[in-house]
């Protein structure tokens, strides 16, 4: 089992996890409803969006080391099984916040050359409020399994079980 300081990482990763992962989500309803606010939030969800994936990886794969080194109840599995869950949103999450993020700044493609073709596609009318949308129901649904993960991973600590 991996150590921080004497206490087992997952302990501390989730940390990340809670905090950023609510973080995520809301910036991604704030891009997707609120037009001004796209050029300031384009590069900080894009960061934190791409960081969520290996931070929830780790978490988890933390948490599945913890989980073999203590007897595990039934609330522990629970709990690991909504921490491997997490792990497909945040890569979803990434997916949609970088289609709004691609969506909102489609000149922004043409920098790469690889990618030059795709900015026409990028400029259809159709694909700001497609993904707009998308961004806003990936960002509350990572929200919301965010909390629902950490209430289980807190409720196997604190239950007394």
């Amino acid at each position: 089992m991996v150590e921080i300081g004497g206490l087992p990482a997952h302990i501390l990763l989730v940390h990340g996890v809670v905090v950023l992962a609510p973080l995520a989500g809301l910036m991604a309803v704030v891009f997707a409803l609120w037009r001004r606010s796209r050029a300031y939030l384009a590069w900080p969800l894009g960061v934190l969006a791409f960081g969520l994936v290996p931070l929830s990886i780790l978490t988890a794969q933390a948490g599945e080391q913890l989980e073999k080194a203590r007897p595990a109840s039934n609330l522990i599995r629970e709990h690991a099984e909504q921490g491997g869950f997490f792990r497909f949103v945040a890569v979803i999450f990434l997916v949609v916040a970088a289609a709004q993020i691609l969506a909102a700044f489609p000149a922004a493609v043409n920098r790469w050359h690889v990618l030059r073709g795709t900015g026409r596609l990028l400029a259809a009318r159709w694909l700001v409020p497609a993904t707009s949308v998308l961004g806003v129901l990936a960002g509350l649904f990572l929200i919301y399994e965010a909390v629902v993960t950490g209430h289980s991973g807190s409720a196997s600590v604190w239950s007394g079980t």
